[in-house]
């Protein structure tokens, strides 16, 4: 890997540079372009390789992007893993397509780290001014929008539309708010208790986590875990939920047979290297037996990648825990399949049984 730079640029080179460059560019009556480009699975890097690793990774992939300006462009570290580069005097909007056009390819090319070649993935989210905002905050709101489109459409790159839902708009801000939700303890979390039909007694309950906002009032989970499924939130979230149902747990009844709790994990937990750690972590904090805690994974989550699911499941039910498959019969549908999930149970989609009766 090629050598560091001295010094990456950073938030504040970028917000200054670029409040200077909105005003040179509005008297010249000259566009320019941002450049929001945000590295998939930085932290799950971190994780695998150390963090001075991802600090050369970093150093890198600053090197490339600045291998694409020219003299009156530039580039700066804006969070974590995401970077902006401004494009000074754009001709068009077909102009900045082809620099993201460029910059994607030049992100094909893998990374040597120790030796080994590893391939980054990246999106990239481009809005111009003025054609599409006129301030500094505007700018990057519409470049952040586009990269979350360019996310969901699974293209590497995506232009700002002025077609965009208000809605889309909306997303950004609860992807913004959900960093400080937990800071600000706003998360909460409802039982939903689970009875044994035999005999009407508690078997325990499954943990349901609510978002109470502090200007949005309550946003629904159907909102915003989806959300913080495509950014670095979702982690957080997760060990904050695990971490919570397990200490709550410890003023629930004593009853004949210990009470089990239920914590859903998400499509993208499932492929996070550190989630076995935050279980146990969670479980030797609090005390808590292994086999009171139940992991819900949904049936589509594991068809994305059977091999590694069932892996990572196994570990799970030799570490004790139990496994519920949730939304069952929604995705592959295939009891043959199934019988080789090292799963404690099935929960039926309630589609199969809401008419029952």
């Amino acid at each position: 890997m090629s050598k560091a730079p001295v010094k990456i640029a950073g938030r504040k080179y970028l917000l200054d540079r670029l409040q200077s460059s909105i005003s040179d560019h509005r008297k010249s009556e000259k566009s320019l372009a941002t450049l929001l480009v945000k590295i998939n699975r930085f932290r799950e890097l971190n994780i695998s390789h150390g963090f001075q690793a991802g600090d050369r990774v970093l150093a890198e992939f600053y090197n490339r992007l600045n291998s694409l300006c020219r003299e009156q462009d530039y580039v700066a570290r804006m969070g974590n893993s995401e970077f902006v580069l401004v494009l000074s005097e754009v001709l068009n909007e077909g102009h900045a397509s082809l620099a993201a056009i460029k910059l994607a390819t030049s992100l094909d090319q893998p990374f040597n780290l120790d030796g080994n070649q590893i391939v980054i993935s990246a999106e990239i989210g481009v809005a111009l001014f003025p054609q599409h905002a006129t301030d500094l905050k505007g700018l990057l709101g519409k470049s952040e929008i586009a990269l979350i489109n360019a996310r969901d459409q699974r293209q590497p790159y995506a232009v700002y539309s002025d077609h965009t839902r208000q809605s889309e708009y909306n997303t950004v801000e609860i992807e913004s708010e959900l960093q400080q939700a937990i800071e600000k303890d706003q998360f909460e979390l409802y039982f939903q208790p689970q009875i044994y039909l035999e005999t009407g007694k508690l078997a325990g309950a499954e943990a349901l986590i609510r978002w109470k906002n502090g200007e949005k009032g309550y946003i629904s989970p159907e909102v915003f875990i989806p959300i913080a499924e495509k950014s670095d939130r979702i982690y957080d979230i997760t060990k904050w939920t695990i971490n919570a149902a397990l200490w709550l747990m410890q003023d629930w009844p004593k009853t004949g047979m210990p009470l089990r709790v239920a914590v859903n994990i998400s499509t993208r937990m499932l492929g996070e290297p550190g989630l076995l750690e935050v279980v146990k972590n969670a479980l030797n904090i609090y005390g808590v037996d292994c086999q009171q805690l139940t992991l819900e994974i949904t049936e589509s989550a594991l068809v994305e990648d059977m091999s590694a699911s069932f892996k990572l499941l196994d570990e799970f039910k030799t570490l004790g825990l139990n496994i519920s498959i949730d939304d069952f019969g929604t995705g592959y549908s295939s009891m043959a399949y199934f019988k080789n999930i090292p799963a404690s149970e099935l929960k039926i989609d309630k589609s199969f049984v809401l008419q029952m009766l």
